[in-house]
């Protein structure tokens, strides 16, 4: 998800309005590992979607080999959606056999249409709870593609009744997946699993704390990746706790040493404390276990077009 105007929001950032509170840190078991790095290779294959478009019942591949355990799982597409809305919403469901799962998957941002998305960093009512606000740009991707996935998410559970929901996405992905995890916990799907890798700040206190107390959330930084600092704590907007933050750099192999957890409502121990958000730092935000977005193509179409 590249910012646009991530050079001017730098000169204004301010990390002045961080919340009090007390902050924990701790370590990672050595088996949450795997886990970890499983459902980021669904975010990452959300990026593929020339070869998912119409094309219910296909399994899910990566070309280029960013998705390995999806890809033995023999996970099928159960339903995509693309290039339908303003914001240009992209992703699937999925249906993993192997491991009992129905996975929301969204892709991160391609087309200048994301571009905007991301920018807006307007407040809207989302309709959670007293006092929430949500970014205008991330909850709109969600709700315009609301309705189709309802009922064919439906459909998936219904079929597999003992598999759970997990809701996945890197980048802008991340953003969308991190309402819409919010949005089906109140709408029957209590226990959906959310995996948000590279997600940038997507509430106010108030909203954050709401989708924090429902649990199941797993929201990954990586070292001084500009994006989850974006938008800015002077901006009103916080982040979902706890952060799952990665230390190890770029392009090598993440350990369970490398992976803090940290809680509370603000914290400068992550990824926030590493400073203001530049492109020069735009390298850490690929690199989340795998390369997560390897599979984006070429060039920035105002609207992707299938064939």
């Amino acid at each position: 998800m590249r910012f646009s105007l991530l050079t001017a929001l730098s000169a204004v950032a301010s990390l002045g309005h961080a919340l009090p509170g007390a902050l924990q840190t701790r370590d990672i078991p050595a088996d949450q590992l795997t886990e970890f790095d499983f459902w980021v290779q669904y975010a990452g294959a959300a990026y593929y979607l020339n070869d998912y478009t119409a094309q219910t019942g296909y399994k899910i591949s990566c070309p280029k080999g960013n998705c390995p355990k999806v890809e033995e799982a023999g996970a099928t597409i159960f339903y995509d959606f693309s290039n339908a809305t303003i914001t240009d919403t992209a992703g699937f469901i999925a249906v993993d056999n192997t491991n009992k799962a129905v996975v929301l998957s969204f892709r991160g941002s391609y087309s200048v249409r994301n571009w905007i998305a991301d920018a807006s960093f307007a407040y809207t009512i989302p309709g959670l709870c007293d006092g929430c606000l949500a970014e205008l740009g991330f909850w709109s991707s969600w709700r315009l593609v609301r309705d189709k996935i309802l009922p064919q998410l439906k459909d998936a559970v219904s079929q597999n009744p003992d598999y759970e929901v997990v809701v996945v996405g890197h980048s802008l992905g991340a953003a969308i997946a991190s309402l819409a995890a919010a949005d089906l916990r109140v709408k029957g799907y209590p226990s959906a699993k959310l995996y948000a890798y590279a997600a940038p700040r997507v509430a106010n206190p108030a909203l954050a704390k709401f989708i924090t107390a429902q649990g199941n959330n797993y929201r990954f930084t990586h070292t001084n990746d500009p994006v989850p600092k974006l938008p800015l704590l002077s901006m009103g907007y916080v982040h979902i706790s706890p952060e799952y933050y990665i230390t190890a750099p770029n392009n090598a192999t993440v350990t369970a040493s490398d992976v803090k957890v940290i809680e509370g409502a603000v914290s400068f121990e992550g990824n926030t404390g590493t400073g203001i958000p530049t492109i020069a730092s735009f390298d850490a935000h690929h690199w989340y276990f795998e390369e997560a977005d390897a599979g984006v193509g070429e060039g920035l179409p105002f609207k992707r077009a299938y064939v």
